[in-house]
């Protein structure tokens, strides 16, 4: 956890009108993954292996239209980011959106910073996708995570998500 902001006023000073949203560069791809390995950390407790989250932001940013990264920006650095995946759903005879990889850098968050940047990618993605719905996972503990999103309309759906972990060799 390398990226440091430098930032030449407090960002408690800073309107949400001066930050600016947009889909992330290639040149953006070592603060996502930086503030990946923050994400892990500090809501899960889990150290990531930088080498393998840079390898999979790369590769990440070249799977468009599967895979979208988004960012807030302000005075020319990263402040925030999203991820968003589709997943084609027979059910619905449309595009799942899931939301990942959420980050805000703590000196920005509780600002409505996060909000913002979850419409402007949302309404990035809807001009292109018309998906069917937005998904996300949450960690059952993270008590404030559930807390906003539930402001921002996210439901429980009484689905549990399971994952069958890669066979070692």
């Amino acid at each position: 956890m390398t990226q440091d902001l430098h930032i030449y006023r407090p960002a408690s000073s800073v309107e949400l009108s001066e930050i600016s949203y947009r889909p992330a560069k290639l040149s953006d791809a070592e603060v996502l993954a930086d503030f990946n390995a923050r994400l892990a950390f500090e809501t899960e407790g889990k150290p990531l292996d930088p080498e393998t989250v840079r390898k999979g932001v790369l590769r990440g940013l070249e799977l468009t239209p599967e895979v979208r990264y988004f960012v807030a920006e302000f005075a020319g650095q990263v402040i925030g980011q999203v991820m968003l995946t589709r997943e084609w759903s027979d059910w619905r005879n449309g595009w799942m959106i899931w939301l990942q990889s959420v980050y805000v850098h703590a000196d920005f968050r509780g600002r409505g910073v996060f909000r913002a940047l979850l419409n402007a990618s949302l309404k990035s993605v809807e001009e292109t996708d018309s998906p069917a719905c937005v998904r996300l996972y949450v960690e059952h503990n993270n008590e404030a995570a559930k807390s906003c999103y539930r402001s921002l309309g996210f439901v429980d759906t009484g689905y549990l998500v399971m994952e069958r972990p890669k066979a070692s060799t």
